[in-house]
């Protein structure tokens, strides 16, 4: 009984490997939340270093794993596919819901200027919102999510979930929210996908369709 006790309490310890990935990923999220990010553009350049070469330089200098290991690759193409249609859909069917059948369409925020603009729309989504997605799946779901499911298992998922809403914290709480649920859809698809790349198009899709959706409202509340 002593030594299976032993055992137990050895495995329950975090490694090295968890333990920096856990120091790097809350650096990372304090440094951001202490950063003014008033443009998409600051928020853009800050998170790509944060989010996305922070990470991979700690993932391939320090920890010397391939970042397979966090999701950068396609993993597993038939369960990406059919978890991310899956997701993708309970969440148009829900922002539609919210956007046009409750009263808090009105608290989810927009991008400055996609409204008035069909051009400013499409160079928003495509080269801000793309790879902003991007960036924080390979953080919070590769980074993060995959680097302590060894030790902490499905609670990885939501502890990332939880990382990320904090950097939504001074967004209203229909915001919070959406951020958050979205994230544990993200984290499903990761986890049965072993992928961020399924997760990052899906909340993407998400994302565009959320922001069709709330420009639609807008045009009809002003004609």
């Amino acid at each position: 009984m002593a030594i299976k006790f032993i055992e137990t309490k050895n495995k329950a310890q975090f490694s090295r490997r968890e333990i920096l990935i856990g120091f790097c990923a809350l650096l990372a999220i304090g440094v951001s939340l202490v950063f003014p990010q008033k443009a998409y553009g600051e928020t853009f350049w800050l998170s790509l270093f944060l989010f996305a070469i922070f990470p991979a330089v700690a993932v391939g200098r320090i920890l010397k794993e391939p970042l397979g290991n966090f999701g950068f690759s396609l993993g597993n193409r038939r369960a990406g596919m059919i978890f991310s249609a899956t997701v993708v859909i309970v969440f148009f069917l829900a922002n539609y819901f919210l956007v046009f059948h409750s009263k808090y369409g009105g608290q989810i925020p927009l991008a400055r200027g996609i409204s008035a603009s069909f051009f400013l729309f499409l160079l928003f989504e495509i080269f801000i919102a793309l790879p902003l997605h991007f960036f924080g799946e390979f953080f919070f779901r590769g980074f993060v999510q995959l680097g302590l499911e060894r030790k902490l298992g499905i609670f990885s998922l939501v502890l990332a979930a939880i990382l990320q809403t904090l950097l939504s914290f001074r967004a209203g709480w229909t915001a919070i929210w959406l951020v958050f649920f979205s994230s544990l859809g993200a984290g499903l698809i990761v986890r049965q996908s072993r992928s961020v790349f399924f997760s990052a198009i899906s909340l993407w899709l998400i994302s565009v369709s959320l922001d069709i959706m709330l420009i639609r409202m807008a045009h009809q509340i002003a004609s």
